[in-house]
């Protein structure tokens, strides 16, 4: 075959994926990362510039190889040459040489002179046959010509030279050349370090802006600590700090026109702060009762995202799950608003009577100071449900009572219960039911949310249910909190049972303010996630600090 009917074409060598270009006929093939120019383009990031080498044919087997500019770096390897030669200007090369660009090791080309592929042989013998001129201005030549622009285009596309690459690459033998291995892993583990350094990077950001913020905290409880000199007012200080730590500025409002309130609030505080260790189950992981409390905080701030309970409300509710020296016992005994011992149920430790009052399915229960072999008396159970059931002034059924016991304290305090009937104080999903009914934005009885009491008011409320007087599913019943300008303005009215009732919602109220105090100014605050939320939702430790120095210190409350 006569050498002017044969084409060029370039080909890389099989460590390169062994794609082949061509068939090139024209005087000047040239390659770079600028595709509007060049004939094959490569990637800049490999370092190839926009035109970086030229082919030259100068006749039938005349081939040059060139820079196409002074600063391309070509190297080139001689048939059977094991090493190859930089090429800084134009040198004669012949079919079977191989050049690389920027580097040795960079996509390495081999020359070759060869017949076309039999397609255009045979569209070229056609094309003989056709006459010149328009007709051979046809449909099916305009087809062909715009099938065949259209292939060599996208044959030549990046994507496309990757993959045909790839598939050579593997299919040849070459990826498991050693040196590609090595450069495999190397690759790979730049991907691993990358991806490692960009997680690591987040985490930096995540962690500068927590510390920007706890900086920006610290900027803001300093200028509380120095302006806390100039108040006069010891009141003002307390409630301030109450509310800086609770996040409550509507608790501040309520405790400041609240004398009797918050004078009990702040005694509660003070009598918690001082004795820590009622307040291990809480502070030391015991999982069993930092579960239900956190169980209970969880559902409850739930149901404040979705609207069910106000957001000033839902920083005080948690607490009413909370007691000092907490028992993993489904009970706990106290005295209740008439001054008898009695047993509490479930997460918020309730009595019966005061869940009974706020619309709960309940079942009775019974409280009995002695030994566990008295209650082995079935009458005995049977007359503790009968002064249950007589106090909430519900008809004693007739017959003996299904029902077991429960240790308190081994030996002195126990509570019965009837076995195999349902008790809602034991359901948290029906509590907050009950939650949303009786302290709900809608809720009767108690102020707008909006209110500066809206919030004390909902917890005087959950504690008034217990009162006799007190029932809250008879609209004409239970103690009306809208009326009156103080909570403690409503609670006088209840007399002796006002005064329990007080205590109570004081005890919750120093509950919020300083339990997370304690859990904040614990040796490893990190470790109260599982009770405060992941990461743990705790005030910041100076108005605490204040708080706890204020109240050791001072003279009076």
């Amino acid at each position: 075959m006569a050498l002017d009917e044969l084409a060029i074409y370039l080909r890389l060598t099989p460590e390169f994926g062994g794609t082949r270009f061509g068939p090139f006929e024209t005087l000047e093939i040239r390659l770079g990362s600028n595709a509007d120019r060049c004939h094959i383009v490569l990637p800049e990031a490999l370092g190839v510039i926009g035109e970086h080498v030229k082919v030259i044919r100068q006749g039938p087997s005349n081939l040059i190889l060139a820079p196409a500019d002074r600063t391309a770096t070509i190297f080139l390897w001689r048939q059977g040459d094991r090493r190859p030669t930089q090429v800084t200007t134009p040198t004669a090369v012949r079919p079977a040489d191989s050049f690389s660009l920027v580097t040795a090791e960079g996509p390495r080309f081999i020359v070759e002179l060869d017949v076309l592929p039999p397609e255009v042989v045979a569209q070229r013998a056609e094309a003989k046959r056709v006459p010149t001129g328009r007709r051979r201005l046809t449909a099916e030549a305009m087809g062909n010509e715009v099938k065949r622009q259209a292939w060599t285009r996208l044959l030549t596309m990046g994507p496309m030279q990757l993959l045909q690459r790839a598939w050579t690459f593997v299919r040849s033998g070459a990826i498991y050349q050693p040196r590609n291995i090595i450069l495999g892993i190397t690759i790979l583990g730049g991907y691993i370090l990358g991806g490692t350094m960009a997680c690591t990077s987040c985490k930096s950001r995540k962690l500068l802006e927590s510390n920007s913020k706890k900086i920006q905290q610290c900027d803001d409880q300093l200028a509380l600590a120095k302006g806390m000199s100039n108040k006069s007012s010891e009141k003002s200080d307390f409630t301030e700090l109450a509310g800086r730590i609770t996040g409550s500025m509507y608790l501040v409002e309520a405790l400041k026109t609240d004398d009797a309130l918050r004078a009990e609030v702040r005694k509660a505080v003070k009598s918690i702060l001082s004795s820590t260790r009622d307040y291990d189950w809480l502070l030391r992981n015991n999982t069993t009762q930092q579960g239900r409390f956190a169980d209970w905080r969880e559902r409850v701030v739930k149901a404040a995202e979705n609207g069910a309970i106000d957001n000033e409300t839902a920083i005080l509710l948690p607490w009413l799950a909370s007691r000092r020296s907490q028992l993993n016992s489904e009970f706990q005994t106290f005295q209740d608003s008439e001054g008898t011992d009695v047993c509490g149920r479930g997460p918020l430790r309730m009595t019966y009577r005061q869940a009974l009052h706020l619309g709960l399915s309940v079942s009775a229960d019974g409280y009995h100071a002695g030994t566990g072999a008295a209650l082995e008396d079935v009458k005995l159970r049977d007359s503790l449900f009968a002064l249950t059931l007589g106090a909430a002034r519900v008809p004693i059924p007739e017959g003996q009572i299904e029902s077991s016991y429960e240790a308190i304290r081994e030996g002195q305090l126990y509570c019965v219960y009837v076995t195999g009937a349902d008790d809602d104080r034991t359901k948290p999903t029906e509590l907050l039911k009950m939650m949303k009914e009786q302290f709900g934005p809608s809720a009767d009885k108690v102020p707008p949310t909006d209110d500066s009491n809206g919030a004390i008011a909902r917890i005087a409320k959950y504690w008034a249910a217990d009162a006799t007087t007190s029932d809250y599913r008879e609209e004409e019943t239970g103690q009306d909190f809208s009326t009156d300008a103080t909570v403690s303005s409503t609670l006088e009215k209840m007399e002796s049972r006002g005064a329990w009732v007080r205590t109570k919602t004081a005890e919750t109220l120093a509950q919020a303010i300083a339990v997370p105090c304690l859990a904040s100014l614990s040796e490893e605050p990190e470790a109260m996630k599982g009770v405060f939320g992941d990461p743990p939702v705790l005030p910041d430790p100076v108005p605490c600090l204040i708080l706890n120095w204020k109240l050791t210190h001072e003279k009076s409350n």
